[in-house]
């Protein structure tokens, strides 16, 4: 069923389901979403990106309607902690998949998958390792690319993956790659990377730097980390289907907590406004 792009006629689109619809911005966020609400009425709908995601929530602080809308946080982590409505649920880590980037998850995949005993017996210091490297490495380089999208230039400071600063082998990375892309992204305003440098400062006192990276980036070193450990590789969905089958069994960070219920009570409160509606037609 095709619906108007206009965000009336996205919005619209509640009234042909008996179930509530819960926004996601992309086909990839479904499982992880689909896990903690499978015994609840409602169905995932993913849409073209954040726009889209955005103007349903736009509509529904309008009109208050029945469904559920999830945001990535993006860099608004750095500013904004809060929703803007009960059922425009905001992530507190930039994408979904920040959410899987933890240690208990990757150690159970890889016991899954045969991982060596050698290899998992160093997998906890590995990890810890590798959060540590990414932030050295990474942090003036993500401080620039938040300092673009901040401002509004339209520059694309990070490639989507990882995959060209990686070392040949292992878990090493390139400084030299970094370094160019730092180099391309310095031509901004010195006092607006002055001031998301003092944002990323605040988020960095009681938040990982991993929560803070692009979703698909922070994957990508994730992934480097999973086929490492396991010795052999997976498919990215083979990946993100399994951790998001088990992360809600596994992570019981404040992060994981508060999202499970958010999303379940966001849930709730639209089948009740969509039952009262149903039960006030003629």
């Amino acid at each position: 069923m095709q619906f108007s792009r206009t965000p009336q006629g996205l919005a619209a689109e509640y009234l042909f389901y008996g179930e509530v619809l819960v926004y996601v911005e992309g086909q990839t966020d479904i499982p992880f979403y689909e896990e903690v609400l499978q015994n609840y009425n409602c169905r995932i709908e993913a849409k073209k990106g954040k726009p889209e995601c955005e103007k349903l929530a736009a509509f529904l602080e309008q009109g208050d309607y029945p469904y559920v809308v999830v945001l990535d946080g993006d860099y608004e982590i750095l500013t904004r902690a809060r929703s803007r409505h009960r059922r425009i649920v905001l992530l507190h880590r930039h994408s979904f998949e920040n959410y899987l980037f933890e240690e208990k998850l990757i150690e159970q995949l890889c016991r899954d998958h045969q991982a060596s005993e050698n290899r998992l017996e160093k997998l906890a210091d590995t990890f810890r390792t590798v959060l540590e490297e990414t932030g050295l490495k990474f942090e003036e380089l993500i401080i620039l690319d938040a300092t673009h999208q901040r401002i509004k230039t339209g520059y694309d400071v990070l490639p989507e993956k990882p995959n060209r600063f990686f070392t040949q082998k292992g878990l090493g990375f390139l400084d030299s790659q970094i370094e160019q892309y730092i180099e391309a992204a310095k031509d901004v305003n010195e006092q607006d990377i002055d001031d998301t440098t003092a944002l990323v400062t605040q988020f960095l006192r009681q938040r990982r730097f991993i929560d803070l990276l692009p979703g698909h980036f922070a994957f990508g070193i994730m992934r480097r980390l999973i086929i490492h450990t396991i010795g052999k590789n997976l498919r990215d969905d083979e990946i993100r289907i399994y951790l998001s089958r088990v992360v809600w069994q596994l992570a019981k960070t404040r992060d994981h907590n508060s999202l499970k219920r958010r999303l379940r009570r966001a849930v709730r409160e639209a089948e009740q406004i969509r039952q009262a509606q149903q039960n006030a037609s003629p």
